[in-house]
């Protein structure tokens, strides 16, 4: 069984393409879920008359509160029943040829989880701008097909069982990437199966093919480091760094309760990421109770924490200074 998963939002202008793309393609899934986060165009209008004339189900989920594009999709995934799952947005485009070739990738690498595909990069009319994704991950200092992005991901239903529910703090695709790659179960299929659109509208817009001014740029630097550091010195700064560790171990611990390991599953690495992430999970809580005072009670118990190594893969005193001004 095939899964296809969609986020979408406000999506009219771009998303009847990329739906019809997946009509054609040589393969059909069994099953398309989309994730409406509150769109208020007409992009459940396009859906609807989409599901009323395909040979493949389609559920239409609408949030009753806009909640964002990653755990819009983060939420819909779980939905889906398929043995594999495409992850899609709302604004690309598929080649028709793109889920068998994925599928024949799977059946030549079965013990592979997670398959990431090249894609051309285009402009909003899916002009060519010149590049792959895979090498526009090079000119920004990335190796080969190592960055995330969700639209040329499949993973098995296998590997989500163990790797959901995603961690609030974590992308839905930075997750899975990191997961599989943990666990060297993570393919880079080179063959280019879609049009990756970038345009002004897009949740994940970026400059590709595009030239910035130094004042564009120093004005986007500046508002990032603001935000971070306003991030950074508040407790959701503190819990969006350990949900990821905490899930790590979780993963970890939802396969060793097996009487027999996945196939897949590498029990050296499995047990590497066991002692890392209890470690970690274990230095998180340390500090969390350090800051769970305030006043001099707080200072004390950092400085203890700090004594005792705790702050040693946490940036070291840096962090233990921003741990002291923390606001709870």
């Amino acid at each position: 069984m095939i899964s296809i998963v969609m986020a979408t939002y406000n999506g009219e202008k771009y998303i009847e393409q990329q739906l019809e793309s997946i009509a054609a393609q040589t393969i059909l899934p069994d099953e398309l879920i989309v994730g409406d986060d509150c769109s208020t165009d007409k992009t459940i209008e396009i859906l609807e008359n989409f599901k009323n004339r395909v040979r493949f189900t389609v559920k239409i989920f609408r949030n009753k509160a806009n909640v964002g594009y990653i755990k819009n999709f983060a939420r819909v995934i779980l939905e889906a029943k398929g043995d594999f799952v495409f992850l899609c947005d709302q604004d690309d485009f598929w080649f028709t040829n793109k889920i068998e070739t994925v599928l024949k990738a799977f059946e030549n690498n079965p013990k592979t989880q997670l398959i990431a595909h090249n894609a051309n990069c285009t402009d909003s009319n899916l002009k060519s701008l010149g590049k792959t994704l895979f090498e526009y991950d090079i000119s920004r200092g990335l190796e080969y097909g190592s960055a995330m992005h969700g639209f040329v991901t499949c993973v098995r239903k296998d590997f989500l069982k163990y790797a959901t529910p995603i961690p609030y703090s974590y992308s839905f695709d930075g997750w899975l990437y990191y997961l599989s790659s943990e666990m060297k179960v993570r393919y880079v299929l080179d063959e280019v199966l879609g049009y990756y659109r970038r345009h002004d509208k897009a949740v994940t817009f970026d400059t590709i093919g595009k030239n910035q001014s130094f004042i564009e740029a120093i004005k986007k630097r500046i508002l990032k480091n603001i935000k971070n550091i306003k991030f950074i010195h508040s407790m959701e700064g503190i819990n969006a760094h350990f949900a990821p560790k905490a899930s790590t171990y979780e993963f970890v611990r939802k396969i060793k309760v097996n009487k027999e390991l996945p196939d897949w599953v590498d029990i050296e690495l499995l047990n590497k990421l066991e002692c890392r992430s209890q470690k970690e999970v274990e230095l998180f809580k340390a500090r969390y109770k350090a800051i769970s005072v305030n006043g001099l009670s707080r200072l004390r118990r950092i400085l203890s924490a700090y004594k005792k190594g705790v702050y040693n893969n946490f940036h070291d005193f840096r962090t233990a200074i921003d741990d002291l001004f923390r606001v709870k």
